[in-house]
C-alpha cells in the first residue's frame, strides 16, 4: 500500500490528476484548448450512468483497509472515524483512492471525449469537480463524527450516506457556489499551469465550462444509486435539515436549547464551519 499524507486539497488534486494522464496526454489536451476546439464541447444526451459504474465510498470505523461493497460499485474515497480509545491523537482520516477515481475519470471523460475532443481545461475541470464533490462528501461523515462524540447518538451507515450525498448536492446546487467553485478552479488551474490570475482567461474558461457544471451536477451524483445511497433525492429540500438532518444528531440536550431559542439544528452552517479543519488528507 502506498499512502501519502497531504495538507493541501488543491496539492492532492493535481497530484493525482499527474497521475491519470501522461504528459504526452496532457500535452495533447493542451494543443486542443489552443486550437479552439474545446470551446464548442458537446455533452453526449444519453445518460452516464446507463453504461458505467456505481460510485461509493466508505466510512471506516477501524482504519481498517479492505470495505466489504457490492462488487459492481467502485469506491472512490473513504472517511476513518476518530478513535479516542487510543488517546488523543487520533484524528478523522480522508482518503482518496487515486486508482479508482484514475478509473472513474477516465471512464466520464472519454464518455464526453466520444463527441468533441476534450481539451485541459474541460479534463482538470471534470477531475476538479469530482474530487471537490468526494471532499465536501467525506467531510460531511467528519462533521458526523464530531457531532456524534458530543451528543452520544447511533451511527446509521445508510441514513448518513444518504444524507452525505443530499447535503454535498444541496451545497452545489446553492447559485453562489458555482462562482466560488469557478474561482477555485482557476486556482487549481493556474498552479496547474505555473500561471498568475488573468481576469480574460477566467472569463474565457469560466464561459467554456458553463454547461459543465450542470452536466456534472446531474450525471456525477446520479452515479450514486446503490443501496446505501439510494433515494438520497428525498433529502435535498431546504426543510430536509430540520426534518430529517437534525434528528440524525440530536439529543435530549439539544432538543432542550432549540427549545429554548438556540438554533442547534442550523446544520448546513455548522457543516461549513467545521469544515475539514483538523482532519487529515491521505492519497492512496
Amino acid at each position: 500500500m502506498n499512502m501519502r499524507m497531504t495538507k493541501n486539497f488543491q496539492d492532492a488534486t493535481i497530484e493525482i490528476f499527474k497521475n491519470i494522464f501522461s504528459p504526452e496526454q496532457i500535452e495533447k489536451m493542451i494543443e486542443v484548448d489552443l486550437s479552439g476546439i474545446d470551446n464548442k464541447l458537446i455533452l453526449p444526451a444519453e445518460k452516464y450512468l446507463d453504461k458505467q459504474f456505481k460510485i461509493a465510498d466508505f466510512v471506516n470505523p477501524n482504519n481498517s483497509e479492505n470495505a466489504e461493497s457490492d462488487p459492481n460499485e467502485i469506491i472512490l474515497a473513504s472517511y476513518t472515524l476518530m478513535d479516542f480509545s487510543v488517546g488523543n491523537n487520533s484524528p478523522g482520516i480522508i482518503t482518496f483512492y487515486q486508482d479508482n477515481i484514475k478509473l472513474y475519470i477516465t471512464s466520464l471523460i472519454n464518455y464526453i471525449n466520444s463527441s468533441t475532443p476534450i481539451g485541459l481545461n474541460a479534463a482538470l475541470y471534470i477531475h476538479y469537480f469530482v474530487m471537490y464533490e468526494l471532499l465536501r462528501h467525506e467531510a460531511f461523515h467528519y462533521y458526523s463524527d464530531i457531532k456524534r462524540y458530543l451528543t452520544g447518538t447511533k451511527f446509521d451507515i445508510t441514513i448518513e450516506e444518504r444524507l452525505a450525498v443530499a447535503h454535498t448536492y444541496n451545497t452545489f446546487s446553492v447559485p453562489f457556489f458555482k462562482r466560488r467553485f469557478d474561482i477555485d478552479f482557476m486556482y487549481v488551474y493556474g498552479k496547474f499551469m505555473n500561471l498568475s490570475y488573468n481576469k480574460n482567461l477566467f472569463v474565457k474558461i469560466r464561459n467554456e465550462n458553463r454547461m459543465l457544471f450542470d452536466f456534472l451536477l446531474t450525471e456525477h451524483f446520479m452515479s450514486y444509486y446503490s443501496t446505501d445511497y439510494k433515494n438520497w433525492q428525498r433529502y435535498i429540500l431546504k426543510d430536509c435539515y430540520q426534518t430529517h438532518f437534525y434528528p440524525y444528531f440530536k439529543n435530549s440536550k439539544l432538543d432542550d436549547l432549540l427549545a429554548n431559542g438556540v438554533q442547534v439544528n442550523k446544520i448546513a452552517e455548522e457543516i461549513r464551519l467545521f469544515g475539514i479543519e483538523g482532519a487529515q488528507l491521505i492519497v492512496e
